[in-house]
């Protein structure tokens, strides 16, 4: 059969590690296209025309498709934060060099100084902080860097650092399964000089606040150094070990004072390894110290080869799941998938332990404890790092994003009836590591009459005051003064729908997994949390119609009646715990109730409508949604573009909707929003709104190249891909995730006509017409998608089904027939949507019918 041409960019032909997307098959070569910017790796793009599929598809050297995002310094950086970022998701660093050393601040996901029940004040440098495990300077002798030579190469695809200096050379990895640094230095100097471990921290031996205290202990032990570390609080715990040894030879050791500990080795050519382990528990009981100590002893018996070849395999496997390959002459392309691909790095480096990394800093703080923003988590923050991580098949890595929302569900529902005094669950939009804090029931009365506006803020008991002055959502209102005249209305006091958003990534998982286990142990609990917490909170008017009253539409719009955050999250969540009740057959009682609910919701509200209008800046036009109507506070705190809630991520309107009058609101609205048009103008934003993703996933292609470009330089991007954007101790990931989301968004959308509908496939949604791409995606119901487009036509499209779910796939050929054909049987459609079912690990090619056929 004639098969439509197919153009595959790929820059991955390396001779290993051929990973087939779905089975095996022989390139056909026909010419090599210009190399790319010097800036990027030079890497040449293939051309693959006329290839024969019908025993055969897409093979990709998913190597070569990494390499053009390796990081390189040809300098010393001047600043740690300019440093080459390394982890395994539990345990991380920045490595950067002085002109005499490498410098290393290992950092653990799983350190808190203080958990919710601290009585310090949030944001105190003295005790809110979190991650640092002690410090590492690896010292080989003045001038071993300079500029005339120097080379600071970190390789993505194998996660490994590598400096090169004055015939001396340093390479290093933290393993992909241990927690495990390994450092190698190579002395090739006509004269060696002795090499330092130093291993030291930045604080006194014992700090004391309150109730809380802090110390620290160095110490040697079977000729390795430690450092370990305690927080105590109450009933609260927390420990580190962070120990270092040397294997090749001999060594002396060598405590230089209170805060730091030396290993000497005598000067000699050639290499030596340098093992450095962490351990930490939340558990008094448990010995960190023996842990990362024994792992040194077990790891010792291994060569840096062997160690590197185990932790190598594990970043193959991880790279070989999907990619993103664009094609341009131009260099916007080249950064867009740089992008995407170096969050995927970070995101691997740093969420696979037993908490998430905390946006402010991650695992890569480099000044001792100080970082912005403190210890406790913001759901919109850290949810963001994760949205491009579902159609990236990389959702094991959304483990510790859930682990730590889903085991706070009980504090949720207790913190719904203290503070609002309603049932259901509610997530503070700020919270510490293990969720919102249980008050007493006198104080819980104080703060809930404060939450109502049934009292000032300002007239607080002290002793009340006190327990709020650490969790964040209970310091919007322990404080005396607000920071602007506006009563109890503050950033994040008033902010209801974040378990919204955390309830509807818990349904992305299940539907990208199709795991029913999952559904009813994680997903459904939450789901049904939020929507009792909605339904409860709710009022009712004489036409008995539900609103929603006093809320903040996040940090844009302050106490706000039906704000549009607010009807969005319940549009888009209750179907789901509907649809989810029906799935897993409990809860028959409640659908009735929650469909009412949904039936008489009030509408979203208008531009025109009187007091909607009075919003400054809240109404975009007179026809379109308008985000609330005023309440006590009037204007815009921090403009977030909060009018497309309802496309992301709450998805009450998709591309399958086709509800005309909707279909006009939500394209305006893309038009108008005021962060959006200043980002497209050139002018710089301070926070990660999420117009992006939703103006993709309005079809919005041909906004693509030029928003997300302009979304990148706003935040004034590190040379490593990190940026400032929230402070220089704060620095964070590819703008949290929002670029890599909006470009898999526009390359395959997999969604419903309305929320808890059955999901339909649509490749090159929103893809602008110049720039040619293949990719590899996973779909909601667990299809994988695989799809190339060349000159503006699409080619065939295959599908991998892993769990037999019927496939709606939208026809991607406008006005042409296709067929589907699988297992030598092939079957034509002219329908729009394909329909049609499919076998576990069955593979799909969709093709278009051509004339001749």
């Amino acid at each position: 059969m004639l098969i439509a041409y197919l153009k595959i960019v790929t820059r991955k032909m390396f001779n290993k590690y051929l990973l087939i997307i779905v089975i095996s098959f022989c390139f056909f070569v026909c010419g090599f296209v210009n190399d790319r910017n010097e800036d990027y790796k030079k890497i040449n793009k293939l051309n693959l025309c006329s290839i024969d599929l019908l025993d055969s598809c897409l093979s990709i050297d998913y190597q070569k498709n990494i390499l053009n995002i390796n990081l390189k310094n040809r300098d010393p950086v001047q600043n740690p934060i300019n440093g080459h970022p390394i982890g395994n998701g539990t345990m991380g660093t920045m490595v950067w060099t002085t002109d005499s050393s490498v410098e290393f601040q290992i950092n653990r996901v799983d350190v808190f100084a203080v958990n919710k029940n601290h009585e310090g004040k949030m944001d105190d440098p003295s005790t809110d902080y979190c991650g640092g495990c002690g410090r590492i300077s690896i010292n080989l002798g003045s001038n071993s860097f300079t500029k005339e030579k120097f080379s600071h190469h970190l390789n993505i695809y194998e996660a490994k650092d590598a400096i090169i200096g004055q015939n001396i050379s340093v390479r290093c990895f933290i393993s992909a399964i241990q927690d495990l640094m390994v450092v190698e230095v190579d002395d090739r100097r006509d004269i060696p000089k002795p090499i330092e471990v130093v291993l030291s921290m930045w604080k006194d031996s014992k700090v004391e606040n309150k109730g809380h205290v802090a110390s620290y202990q160095l110490g040697t032990k079977n000729d390795a150094v430690f450092l370990t570390q305690e927080f105590k609080e109450k009933k609260y715990y927390c420990t580190s070990a962070l120990m270092a040894r040397v294997i090749d030879g001999s060594t002396s050791i060598q405590k230089n004072n209170q805060n730091s500990i030396v290993i000497t080795t005598p000067p000699g050519k050639g290499k030596k390894t340098i093992l450095i382990s962490t351990a930490a528990s939340f558990n008094i009981k448990n010995n960190a110290e023996a842990e990362a100590l024994a792992l040194l002893e077990k790891m010792q018996l291994k060569t840096f080869d062997t160690i590197y070849i185990e932790h190598t395999n594990w970043w193959k496997d991880f790279w070989s799941q999907t990619f993103v390959d664009i094609a341009s002459d131009d260099e916007q392309p080249d950064l867009l998938e740089r992008v995407r691909n170096l969050h995927l790095y970070y995101m691997a480096s740093t969420s696979r332990g037993a908490l998430p990394p905390k946006w402010n800093g991650s695992l890569f703080v480099v000044d001792g404890d100080t970082r912005l923003w403190g210890s406790q988590f913001w759901v919109w923050t850290t949810e963001s790092m994760y949205l491009p991580l579902y159609a990236a098949d990389a959702i094991e890595l959304t483990d510790p994003f859930f682990n730590m929302y889903l085991s706070q569900l009980k504090e949720a529902e207790i913190a719904a009836k203290q503070r609002w005094g309603v049932d259901g669950a509610f997530y503070p939009e700020t919270a510490p590591f293990d969720g919102p804090v249980i008050l007493p029931e006198d104080a819980a009365q104080e703060y809930q009459d404060v939450f109502l506006g049934r009292k000032e803020n300002t007239k607080l008991s002290e002793y009340v005051r006190d327990l709020g002055s650490f969790e964040g959502h209970l310091y919007c209102e322990s404080r005396k003064e607000p920071p602007n005249p506006v009563g109890r209305y503050s950033w994040a006091s008033h902010v209801v729908s974040s378990g919204a958003e955390i309830a509807m990534q818990t349904w992305w998982r299940y539907r990208y997994t199709c795991d029913e286990d999952w559904l009813l142990n994680k997903a459904y609990p939450l789901l049904k949390g939020v929507t009792e917490f909605y339904y409860n909170f709710s009022k009712r008017d004489n036409n008995g119609t539900f609103y929603i009253e006093g809320t903040n539409a996040h940090e844009d719009f302050w106490g706000v009646k039906n704000s549009i955050m607010d009807l969005a999250a319940i549009r888009g969540v209750v179907p789901l715990a509907i649809h989810a009740s029906e799935i897993l057959g409990v809860d028959e009682n409640l659908r009735e109730k929650w469909q009412f609910f949904l039936d008489h919701l009030s509408p979203y509200p208008m531009g025109y409508e009187p007091g909607s209008k009075s919003l400054e800046k809240g109404c975009l036009s007179d026809d379109v949604w308008s985000a609330g109507y005023r309440g006590e506070v009037d204007g815009s705190h921090n403009s977030e573009d909060v009018w497309l809630n309802p496309v992301f991520p709450f998805e009450d309107w998709t591309l399958e909707t086709h509800i005309p009058s909707m279909d006009s609101i939500v394209q305006k609205i893309v038009d108008l929003v005021p962060r959006q048009n200043s980002i497209l103008n050139g002018d710089n934003c301070n926070t990660a709104i999420r117009s992006p993703i939703a103006t993709i996933r309005a079809g919005r292609g041909e906004l693509l190249p030029e928003l997300l470009t302009n979304y990148y330089e706003a935040f004034d991007p590190l040379p490593n891909g990190m940026s400032l954007f929230e402070g220089v101790t704060a620095q964070s990931i590819e703008f949290l995730g929002i670029i890599s989301t909006a470009i898999q968004e526009g390359l395959l959308q997999s969604i419903s006509p309305r929320p808890g509908q059955p999901e339909v496939i649509n490749v090159f949604p929103a893809w602008p017409k110049k720039w040619d791409v293949s990719f590899k995606l996973l779909a909601r119901g667990g299809f994988i998608v695989s799809a190339s487009i060349c000159n503006g036509e699409i080619q065939t499209v295959l599908i991998e089904s892993r769990y037999g779910e019927t496939c709606r796939f939208r026809n991607c050929w406008t006005g042409h027939n296709v067929t589907v054909e699988s297992e030598g049987k092939e079957q034509i459609y002219d329908e729009e949507i394909l329909i049609f079912d499919t076998k576990p690990e069955g593979i799909y090619k969709i093709e278009r019918v051509l004339e001749a056929y």
